[in-house]
């Protein structure tokens, strides 16, 4: 069963591919990103049958696609280069997102042959040639291999999301993160979902939990078709609700006051936004899923005290605290924290 349940946990994207499997006298022990969520787990019971989890030290470096990608390029480079190739990409369906380090642009190809070899389902690879900017989050890409367009179809926790890369923001990175969130939402709640670019929080928080009403919010022209789309290929069209336009403008015309929920994806701008957050929730308060960056010489206690401020200063009061932690790095020295709130 252990190679049906490496699809199963790849197409999670939960298997940490800086480790090494560890085989025993029981079974093969595969290392995971992080522990099983409820849906992840009975994902896996449906394919492979009672899954059992424990912690467990693994060597690193041996997963199949980042020793592909290291074999490929160390045929291929010498000296200081050889030391310091990309280490993983990212993929959305069929298209490879890579970062090429600074002074290796003229071996672009050769990494892009790499990654192709690791996951031969890739059939289009992008260079992250730009920053994400602007409103909308976009980032500019420069094919370097393979063909066809930058639109493709992702598959995350049995949802699938159509999307263009070069047009819309979409972080596979975040998977663990948006089943984490989806799972807390309960019957009857009402989530606003403020920055909901093609719907990975709205469309999975629909599926999940069936009774909730989720409206989900963008500005993007782009990003609003997909989340559209994405709403009618995932069958749940009934309880979530696509509004175009700005959440600032939305919050208080149609919004305000009705959230049981809300979930703020803007990171860069979140705090500029809570204030519309706050406003969205009900007078008996709610959840605030807030997104920040922070250097990461800042804990993530004091990117908790900051929000805590913030909110007071909206006359609204801080209840607890469920969830406050680093969730990813974005920069040598810049991390992405995620924070769950209760607000009264």
């Amino acid at each position: 069963m252990a190679e049906k349940g490496l699809r199963t946990l790849r197409k999670l994207a939960l298997v940490d591919g800086q480790l090494r499997f560890l085989r025993t006298e029981h079974g093969l022990l595969v290392p995971l990103v992080h522990s099983l969520s409820n849906t992840e787990a009975s994902l896996l019971n449906k394919e492979i049958g009672v899954v059992e989890t424990q912690l467990g030290l693994f060597a690193r470096g041996n997963d199949r696609r980042s020793q592909s990608l290291s074999a490929t390029l160390e045929s291929e480079l010498t000296g200081d280069l050889a030391a310091r190739p990309p280490r993983s990409f990212d993929v959305i369906g069929d298209i490879a997102i890579v970062e090429i380090p600074v002074g290796m642009e003229q071996f672009s190809t050769v990494i892009a042959r790499a990654a192709m070899k690791a996951n031969p389902h890739i059939r289009l690879v992008l260079w992250k040639s730009g920053q994400t900017e602007g409103p909308f989050r976009v980032r500019k890409y420069t094919i370097i291999a393979g063909e066809g367009g930058t639109e493709t179809v992702h598959q995350e926790f049995s949802c699938r999301y159509h999307l263009d890369v070069s047009k819309v923001y979409f972080n596979p990175r975040l998977s663990h993160e948006r089943i984490r969130v989806a799972e807390q939402v309960k019957p009857d709640d009402v989530v606003v979902d403020m920055f909901a670019g093609v719907g990975p929080y709205s469309v999975l928080a629909g599926k999940l939990q069936q009774m909730a009403y989720v409206y989900s919010v963008d500005l993007n022209p782009s990003a609003f078709a997909y989340l559209k789309e994405n709403v009618f290929i995932n069958r749940v069209a009934d309880r979530v609700i696509p509004l175009f336009g700005d959440v600032k403008e939305l919050g208080r015309a149609r919004l305000k006051g009705m959230a049981d929920r809300v979930i703020m994806n803007l990171p860069s701008e979140s705090f500029a936004y809570l204030p519309m957050a706050l406003q969205i929730l009900g007078s008996d308060g709610g959840v605030i899923h807030f997104y920040a960056f922070a250097s990461r010489s800042e804990n993530t206690e004091a990117v908790r005290n900051r929000l805590k401020a913030a909110i007071l200063e909206q006359n609204r009061a801080v209840k607890s605290f469920s969830f406050c932690k680093a969730i990813r790095e974005i920069a040598p020295n810049r991390v992405q924290v995620a924070i769950d709130v209760a607000v009264n």
